[in-house]
C-alpha cells in the first residue's frame, strides 16, 4: 500500500526537480527523500524519476502517479481545511444510520426539525439493514448508528436509547376471534402478514416469548418489508401481524386495528445510539448527540 507521505515526497521532488530542494521544503534530510522515493519505486515496480542534467524529472510512469498524487494531496488538504473550519460551527454534514422502522416512525421527523433549525447543516439519514449500516459506521461513512443491542458494531461509544417492544395486531372483524387464551396452533391458523418470507424475526420472537416455541407452520397470506404497509393490510382484513409498538403508536392505523392486552407485548431488545469516540469535539456532532439523547423515548 502506498503511503500518503510517499506521495507527498513524490510531488515535492517533481515540483522542485531536486531531491535536496524537496528535502528543504519538507524539513527532512536528503537521504530520507532518496529512501522514500526508492521505497515507492520498489512498491510500484518502475522508475519514477530520471536525471536530466542537474535536475531530476519524472518518467512517463512517474507522470501518471504524480497526477494521482497531486490530486489526492489537494483533496486531502481541502478536506482538512474544511474539518478545521467546521469544527466550531453548525455547518457540514451529519450522517445517521438506523433501521427502516424506527427511522420512519421516530428519527425522520426529529431530523427534519433539526435540519430546519440549522440552515448550514446537512442531515443524511440512511435507513437500511443492520449489517450494511454497521459496515458503513466502522468505515467512518456514518457518524451515528441507532441499532438493537445484538446488531451493534465492535467500535464506538454506546448510549441506551430504550427498549423496543413488539405487539400482535389483528383486524377489527368477526373473522378474527383472537383472545388471551388462544394456543399457538390457533394463532397460526389465521392468515398471517409477514415482514420477510423466510421467517419474520419479530413474529417468530413474539411466538417464542409467549409460547416458548416457534410455529412449525405459518399460514402466510401477505409478505411485505414495511411495517406501515403491514398495518394497512391488517386494517383491510388480510390477516394478523406482529409489529413494533412504536410504529403502531405513531401510525395512522393505530385506532383501526385491534391488539391484545399488555401481557401480549414482547421485548424485542434494547436499542443503543453509537457514535465515534472523540467525534463530539466537532460542534455539529456534539449538538446532534444532545438532540438524539434528549428527545422523547421512542419505545415507551
Amino acid at each position: 500500500m502506498i503511503e500518503t507521505s510517499q506521495l507527498q515526497t513524490l510531488v515535492a521532488v517533481a515540483k522542485a526537480k531536486s531531491f535536496s530542494k524537496a528535502a528543504e521544503e519538507l524539513h527532512v534530510t536528503q537521504s530520507a527523500i532518496s529512501q522514500s522515493i526508492k521505497n515507492l519505486e520498489n512498491k510500484v515496480g518502475v522508475k519514477l524519476f530520471k536525471r536530466s542534467g542537474k535536475k531530476v524529472v519524472l518518467t512517463p510512469e512517474g507522470e501518471k502517479l504524480y497526477g494521482l498524487g497531486a490530486n489526492f494531496i489537494m483533496q486531502l488538504d481541502d478536506t482538512l481545511d474544511e474539518i478545521q473550519f467546521d469544527r466550531d460551527t453548525m455547518s457540514g454534514k451529519v450522517r445517521i444510520g438506523t433501521l427502516t422502522g424506527i427511522g420512519k416512525s421516530w428519527l425522520a421527523p426529529i431530523c427534519l426539525e433539526y435540519a430546519k433549525e440549522h440552515s448550514d447543516l446537512t442531515i443524511s439519514l440512511n435507513l437500511g439493514f443492520g449489517e450494511d449500516l454497521v459496515r458503513d459506521f466502522e468505515n467512518y461513512r456514518l457518524d451515528f448508528l441507532i441499532l438493537p443491542e445484538d446488531s451493534l458494531p465492535s467500535i464506538g461509544e454506546k448510549i441506551l436509547i430504550g427498549e423496543e417492544r413488539s405487539v400482535l395486531v389483528y383486524p377489527d372483524s368477526e373473522e378474527f376471534k383472537l383472545n388471551s387464551d388462544m394456543t399457538l396452533d390457533e394463532l397460526t391458523s389465521y392468515p398471517t402478514i409477514l415482514f420477510e418470507e423466510e421467517g419474520d424475526h419479530l413474529y417468530l420472537k413474539w411466538c417464542k416469548e409467549k409460547y416458548g416455541k416457534t410455529p412449525k407452520r405459518i399460514n402466510s397470506k401477505y409478505v411485505i418489508n414495511s411495517h406501515g404497509n403491514m398495518l394497512q393490510a391488517v386494517q383491510r382484513g388480510i390477516g394478523v401481524a406482529v409489529v413494533p409498538k412504536h410504529v403502531l403508536r405513531r401510525s395512522y392505523y393505530k385506532d383501526k386495528v385491534l391488539t391484545l392486552d399488555e401481557g401480549f407485548q414482547v421485548s424485542n431488545g434494547k436499542f443503543y445510539l453509537v457514535y465515534h469516540k472523540n467525534s463530539e469535539q466537532l460542534l455539529r456532532i456534539k449538538k446532534t448527540l444532545e438532540v438524539l439523547t434528549n428527545v422523547e423515548n421512542p419505545f415507551r
